[in-house]
């Protein structure tokens, strides 16, 4: 690939792997999920590696492949792009947003019980 800016092969092979998962729903294979993960690391922009997490949530069950696949395609889209100079840091850090969106927020934490402000032993009952 004479002339190629070198992380050129990694993208195509990060808009080839997308697709095929996006085609494959909901049957991911493994070893394509565990590759295309490493070429998004491989980037290693935010982007590239918001959406590896959300591919790792996927693989995971953590996150419904059919909500998360569409998305993830249209922001590796816009990943290459952007590597390729086509867009700028606004459009990949909305697509980054919108990715981060698709993660699962951890619970909240439980209610404190608060302690009451007049003690039982005070309360008395009302005559009559």
């Amino acid at each position: 690939m004479t002339g190629v800016p070198p992380g050129a092969a990694v993208v195509a092979r990060i808009e080839h792997r997308i697709t095929e998962l996006v085609q494959r729903a909901p049957d991911a294979d493994p070893a394509v999920v565990d590759e295309l993960i490493e070429d998004l690391r491989r980037v290693g922009s935010r982007l590239a590696l918001a959406i590896a997490r959300v591919l790792e949530l996927v693989a995971l069950d953590l996150i419904d492949p059919g909500i998360a696949l569409p998305p993830l395609a249209m922001a590796c889209a816009t990943l290459a792009d952007g590597v390729r100079g086509a867009l700028g840091e606004r459009e990949l850090e909305a697509a980054r947003y919108e990715i981060e969106t698709l993660m699962p927020v951890p619970d909240p934490p439980p209610p404190r019980i608060a302690a009451p402000h007049v003690p039982v032993s005070a309360l008395r009952r009302r005559p009559g």
